[in-house]
């Protein structure tokens, strides 16, 4: 899991620092959190649960954006709440903001990466480190001179053994830059 984290890291470093237009680009960073909705095979054996994410990258005048993110949630299984469900991974994701307002601006996004899907419980663990994507809209707010409330949701999966792990993160959180 750390050397995925570290991948995801050096790739969203090599973005930033290959880019030839800085003067016309924003720095961007922020953190949110909020519940999981499991969806498909995952609801059948997952309640809702909640998540956390930060995330670093890009946004251009253009209204693309690009960002690397550090993901982790946990949901309680139905069967036993002393079974745990745990998110973890990275993702690259590549954002269109909509409009040049000075107000709520909306957003689409389309995310790729790597998760790891455990599931723990008295009786041991067992986990699976898989392909993800997912893609979803979100709306951001400014809030002071450089800042913005934002909520956003995603339809992310990954493919499991078996089926597929897959779930709607809504996330309110906040960031700075444009």
């Amino acid at each position: 899991m750390a050397r995925m984290m570290s991948v995801a890291i050096a790739a969203g470093a090599v973005l930033i620092l290959s880019t030839t237009t800085a003067s016309a680009q924003s720095l961007t960073y922020g953190a949110g959190a909020g519940v999981t909705l499991p969806m498909g095979d995952f609801k059948d054996a997952a309640k809702t649960g909640w998540h956390a994410l930060g995330f670093i990258g890009y946004a251009m005048p253009s209204g693309l954006g690009l960002r690397g993110e550090g993901f982790y949630g946990q949901n309680t299984f139905k069967a036993t709440s002393s079974v745990k469900g745990k998110l973890s991974g990275g993702l690259g994701s590549v954002s269109y903001a909509f409009g040049h307002s000075v107000g709520i601006k909306p957003y689409v996004i389309g995310s790729a990466g790597v998760f790891n899907v455990k599931a723990t419980g008295p009786g041991g663990s067992a986990s699976e480190t898989k392909f993800a994507f997912g893609g979803g809209a979100g709306l951001k707010l400014p809030v002071g001179t450089d800042g913005n409330l934002f909520l956003e949701s995603r339809y992310l999966t990954a493919q499991t053994s078996g089926g597929s792990t897959s779930f709607i993160p809504i996330t309110v959180g906040f960031s700075f830059g444009k």
